[in-house]
């Protein structure tokens, strides 16, 4: 029996049969990564391929990371963060401000010698900038050095132990003038006194140098008698605690009583056939003996 033979493909079917075979490979293609064999690369396809091997970090997400300066930053005692005006705004100055003030300070030497500021002991014109600036005191530099027991500066604390000045006298600015540096020692800045000025207020406040003396040897005294008090209270409780143990040990001895006591004991009570029992008469404590 003879199979029926194929019928011919036209052209038009052998067209759409290798149109759909193109695209099946295609997706085949697609599906597996590769590119069609029949494309080839170009250099400018190429660039992005070799760019996206090498290493790239992820970029910083900016907007997620709020710096917060805690030196600068008010304490509301609110449990949020202080959204006022930031510091400097309040007497924030614009740059003619500031030029102007810088001219103020900076004043060209006026043409009349006589009006120019002078020393005040050798009256010289060439006074030390930084005492007539912050200070408003007019001494030159030779005086200076010449008389360092009235022109030297003074720190918070020397002020405070040398002319026992309180925390708020020099705290005023309007008593005291002063100025501020950075502390070596420490992170709040070191304050500066002119000398002949704090003892200018001292014997305002005391009277005078002697007065001064006198409270400073009366406190010194009261300081003595405290540390002599502070002293003595401490010896007499170690005293007190000595007697106590000694009586403690004495009371554990048996001494403390007199005589150490000597036990009564009771005719023994029989428990059982090894174990006898006895008691004092006179303290009542009671034993167990065991015969053997």
């Amino acid at each position: 029996m003879s199979t029926p033979a194929r019928p011919a493909l036209t052209d038009e079917q052998r067209k759409r049969i290798e149109a759909n075979r193109k695209r099946a490979l295609e997706r085949l293609q697609q599906k597996n990564g590769k590119r069609p064999a029949q494309s080839e690369p170009s250099e400018h396809q190429q660039q992005p391929a070799v760019k996206k091997n090498k290493f790239q970090p992820p970029p910083i997400r900016k907007q997620d990371y709020i710096e917060y300066d805690f030196a600068t930053m008010k304490d509301t005692k609110g449990g949020f963060i202080y959204d006022g005006p930031e510091p400097g705004e309040e007497d924030a100055k614009t740059l003619n401000d500031w030029k102007k003030e810088q001219q103020s300070k900076e004043l060209p030497p006026p043409m009349d010698l006589s009006a120019m500021p002078r020393c005040f002991e050798c009256d010289s014109v060439d006074i030390d900038k930084n005492l007539f600036t912050n200070f408003d005191v007019r001494a030159c530099r030779k005086c200076i050095k010449a008389k360092p027991d009235k022109y030297s500066l003074l720190t918070k604390t020397e002020a405070k132990e040398d002319y026992l000045l309180t925390e708020p006298e020099i705290a005023d600015k309007d008593l005291l003038k002063r100025i501020e540096k950075p502390n070596p020692h420490g992170y709040s800045n070191m304050q500066l006194f002119v000398r002949f000025q704090v003892e200018e207020f001292a014997w305002k406040k005391w009277g005078g140098p002697e007065q001064l003396d006198q409270e400073w040897e009366r406190r010194e005294l009261n300081k003595a008698k405290r540390k002599e008090k502070k002293y003595q209270d401490q010896l007499r409780e170690m005293r007190k605690r000595t007697r106590a143990e000694e009586y403690t040990r004495k009371l554990r001895d048996g001494k403390s009583l007199g005589e150490k006591h000597e036990h009564d004991w009771s005719a023994p009570v029989t428990i059982d056939k090894n174990t006898i029992k006895r008691r004092c008469i006179d303290c009542g404590i009671e034993t167990e003996e065991v015969v053997i």
